[in-house]
């Protein structure tokens, strides 16, 4: 791989030592130790955080069953080593990769389901953000697609696959509970069977696009969506 950069756990001996490289007045550093060690700790953090990011995009690239320590490795630019000493085995480096993914989208969300606006207006928005990414062939349905087959044959996997879909359902019916106690929808069925219906919509137009070839669009995804929230949800269906 040419020549691989070591990953120090010696912070540089400024943060211990002043500039004229004497040692500090103990006065000034009374648990320099247990600084050293947090510092060395947090560094380690923001690195393991870089490495899930690079098995994220190998994954989105080679799928979950064919990405290898050495593909995040060159990926990374790190020696398979380093990623042996962070995460042990290959199964669990790829399980907290993906478990992150699934928590930073969870996080986008939220983000959109709390905006501004009225309970119609942001799950409006929470769909079409959703339909956008599936037509554009956006790598985080490709991820969860490959993810949810992955968890076929992983019980890790799978309860981490449920507990995703645990709260995207409750984001979604949250909302449209909300959106009924303002008198803004007057639903078909109880919120929970309403998100998964739309999470069924979604789900089934995503595996279209991706393992089928479809070339169906975001927008007409969206169209789609919409629509069939609009008579589940609203007294009089708007055209979209």
């Amino acid at each position: 791989m040419g020549t691989q950069k070591k990953f120090h756990t010696v912070l540089d001996c400024r943060k211990l030592f002043d500039f004229a490289g004497k040692s500090p007045d103990a006065t000034h550093m009374p648990n320099s130790r247990l600084t050293h060690a947090q510092l060395v700790s947090e560094v380690s953090a923001e690195r393991r955080v870089e490495l899930l990011a690079a098995t994220t995009r190998v994954i989105a690239r080679r799928g979950y069953a064919g990405t290898r320590f050495q593909d995040v490795a060159e990926e990374a630019g790190v020696a398979v080593g380093t990623l042996q000493h962070h995460f042990g085995t290959r199964s669990r480096m790829l399980s907290e990769a993906l478990v992150q993914w699934i928590e930073d989208i969870d996080q986008q969300v939220k983000i959109l389901k709390q905006g501004e606006g009225t309970p119609w207006s942001r799950l409006e928005g929470l769909l079409t953000f959703t339909s956008i990414r599936i037509g554009e062939r956006h790598d985080s349905w490709r991820m969860w697609l490959d993810f949810a087959g992955a968890a076929l044959k992983d019980r890790e996997l799978r309860g981490t696959t449920y507990r995703s879909m645990l709260r995207w359902r409750e984001q979604i019916a949250e909302t449209i509970r909300e959106g009924e106690q303002l008198g803004e929808f007057a639903p078909a069925l109880s919120p929970e069977d309403i998100a998964d219906v739309l999470s069924g919509v979604l789900d089934g137009m995503a595996l279209q696009v991706f393992a089928m070839d479809s070339d169906v669009s975001g927008a007409e995804v969206r169209q789609r969506v919409i629509t069939v929230a609009e008579r589940l949800l609203l007294p009089t269906p708007r055209a979209v």
